[in-house]
């Protein structure tokens, strides 16, 4: 009687998410794609928009897209909006411009799933492409109400907006996860990471929420009669919510 043999079984590889890197810089694509791979990611990289677009168009589906731009290769907010479109996807943006105040930063953060600062900490960037592959994870971002009215501010979850009768901001998605934090903890002092981990979850970055943090203390200067994130030196990050003055008798 002969030996049965058994065939080996072939073990199927698991599919690694996989990640557009669109940048006209030679030695950042290098970077950013290196970083891609450490994320558990495998990637392909173009240098322009319209290479973008032509591998996007393909069937090949990507599941996140990394723009990175610079003055010199700024992409207008509607092709940024069709980029978007196209890719079905979320994607990062890393703006050399994303330090500065203005209309600029707004303009792109509409479209965008996340902004980071360009030049990039590796670490942030790989926090920020697992946050984004991982998708939502109601453990990890505190939820508040819909919509929160005080002071006068109304702050929108939907629109991810804070407004009153005179101005209004938008917040990407990683600012308005902070700031549902320090709203759900008004007045209390917190280092930066026991923020952002319950914020963020445990793919979350210190060198990232100090540069989130900047921007959101930037963003609600115009409400600060109202709230105001301070970091206390030594002590951590709280957000004051200051009470309505009474009017004058």
């Amino acid at each position: 009687m002969g030996e049965s043999k058994t065939e080996p079984r072939s073990r199927v590889r698991p599919r690694l998410p996989r990640i557009l890197v669109v940048e006209a810089n030679a030695g950042y694509r290098s970077v950013i794609s290196h970083v891609v791979e450490l994320a558990g990611g495998e990637f392909e990289s173009v240098a322009d928009f319209e290479a973008a677009r032509r591998q996007l168009e393909r069937s090949t589906r990507f599941d996140l897209v990394i723009l990175g731009m610079s003055a010199e290769s700024r992409v207008g907010p509607k092709l940024l909006g069709e980029l978007r479109i196209a890719a079905g996807a979320p994607f990062i943006l890393l703006d050399e411009s994303s330090g500065d105040a203005g209309d600029t930063l707004e303009t792109y953060e509409a479209g965008a799933s996340q902004v980071l600062p360009k030049p990039f900490v590796p670490d942030a960037l790989i926090g920020a492409i697992k946050s984004e592959l991982r998708g939502p994870d109601v453990g990890s971002v505190v939820s508040i109400a819909t919509k929160i009215e005080l002071g006068g501010l109304v702050f929108d979850a939907r629109q991810r907006t804070v407004k009153n009768g005179e101005a209004a901001v938008s917040l990407t998605k990683r600012e308005w996860q902070l700031l549902s934090f320090f709203l759900a903890n008004p007045n209390q002092l917190f280092a930066a990471e026991d923020v952002a981990l319950p914020a963020w979850g445990p793919d979350s970055s210190i060198e990232q929420f100090r540069t989130y943090v900047a921007r959101l203390r930037q963003k609600l200067a115009p409400f600060k009669s109202v709230c105001e994130l301070i970091n206390e030196k030594g002590k951590g990050y709280r957000l004051t919510l200051h009470q309505p003055k009474a009017p004058a008798s």
